[in-house]
């Protein structure tokens, strides 16, 4: 219920601020919660990291980029996961109150099988092309599809099979339908 509101009174300042401002100012940072447990296009939850902040540079075309993500649980049969992804975008087009950016981020993701002792790490390049569109000079709503490549390491402690403990590397896209709903300051 109270989930409910809080995404109810962000729509409303977001539809609100979208009649008072017609073009969006430069603004140097800018912060990301990704709205995919609230909004989904697409039935796709993997590689989504929660929090992003954003730093425009001084040219104001270039940002430097950190997201985080953390899923703990203290359950016995639970998975830890956490990842964390760095990297620049290159802001190549506005259009009103458009901006179209790519970029790539480097990216580290730990998950942690508690019942089974089995620990996955991933490693990769994420180059994407993103849209962001201003609501105002504070809100902003932005995709991010992508195009991953990693390598995936498996280490399973308990298990007695030699081709337990894997390592391989995959292409993936990733962040498809995935929305974004920005705050810049």
């Amino acid at each position: 219920m109270i989930t409910k509101k809080i995404i109810n009174t962000l729509v409303l300042l977001i539809l609100g601020s979208t009649f008072v401002f017609s073009q969006v100012e430069y603004t140097k940072h800018h912060v990301s919660v990704n709205a995919s447990k609230f909004v989904l296009i697409f039935n796709e939850q993997v590689n989504n990291l929660d929090l992003t902040y954003r730093l425009t540079l001084a040219d104001t075309t270039h940002s430097l980029r950190l997201a985080t993500s953390i899923d703990l649980s203290t359950a016995e049969d639970a998975v830890t996961d956490y990842s964390i992804r760095m990297g620049v975008d290159r802001t190549f087009k506005i259009s009103g109150n458009w901006k179209f950016y790519t970029g790539i981020d480097a990216n580290y993701t730990r998950t942690n099988a508690k019942s089974a002792q089995r620990i996955t790490t991933r490693i990769g390049a994420i180059p994407f092309i993103g849209f962001l569109y201003n609501f105002g000079p504070h809100f902003s709503i932005s995709t991010e599809p992508s195009l991953a490549i990693f390598r995936n390491k498996t280490v399973d402690k308990d298990s007695f099979n030699p081709n337990a403990n894997t390592s391989d590397f995959s292409f993936d896209l990733i962040n498809i339908g995935q929305i974004k709903v920005g705050f810049h300051f």
